[in-house]
């Protein structure tokens, strides 16, 4: 599985298998462990390349993905910069608040943003005044986690129990998500952001 151009064969195989190959990568890798990568220096110069000559790839095609609304400061600062309230809505403190993010617009570090462009109020005072179509002039940037999520795939309609979590946890990742707040707050009611994230 890994001579594909991504990692989700080898996610698919659960988490018995991630730990096996995990333990034996750092049996080559660790210093006073393996010597079998060692001694094989065509391998090692396979195997082993210099942070300067990689370009970074996503490590899985992201075929969908959750946005969770999970921090409360977050929550009111958006509530803030949308409603011009602070105040959260009553169901986030009760469940898990999140909408379906659009896969496609998960890139690797490096990848040049373009500045979004859609629908936004022409006067928010006066909805009534209806939209007009440009650039966002208020593109904001967040620091979040990624979770990549793995193991076999689950049928409709059945879950995963809080205790089976961790053997489906494959990876983090730190990411930047960026929104297009004016175009959000136009969007946003009744269904949620769109072109906006």
């Amino acid at each position: 599985c890994f001579k594909s151009s991504s990692l989700n064969d080898f996610m698919r195989q659960g988490a018995s298998v991630w730990r096996e190959t995990r333990k034996r990568l750092t049996d080559l890798l660790q210093e006073g462990c393996s010597q079998d990568l060692r001694e094989d220096s065509a391998l090692v110069g396979r195997a082993l390349i210099p942070l300067s000559s990689v370009t970074m790839h996503l490590p899985a095609v992201i075929g969908d993905y959750t946005d969770f609304f999970s921090s409360r400061s977050h929550a009111e600062n958006c509530g803030l910069i949308i409603r011009g309230s602070a105040a959260l809505n009553p169901n986030w403190l009760r469940l898990p608040v999140c909408y379906h993010g659009r896969a496609s617009s998960v890139y690797p570090s490096g990848t040049a943003v373009v500045r979004p462009r859609g629908q936004m109020h022409i006067d928010k005072k006066d909805p009534a005044k209806g939209s007009l179509y440009g650039d966002t002039k208020r593109l904001d940037f967040e620091l979040e986690m990624g979770v990549f999520v793995g193991g076999p795939p689950t049928s409709p309609g059945s879950t995963i129990t809080m205790e089976e979590v961790e053997d489906r946890i494959f990876g983090l990742v730190v990411m930047n998500d960026w929104s297009a707040r004016d175009i959000q707050a136009w969007e946003y009611v009744p269904l949620g952001p769109f072109g906006a994230k």
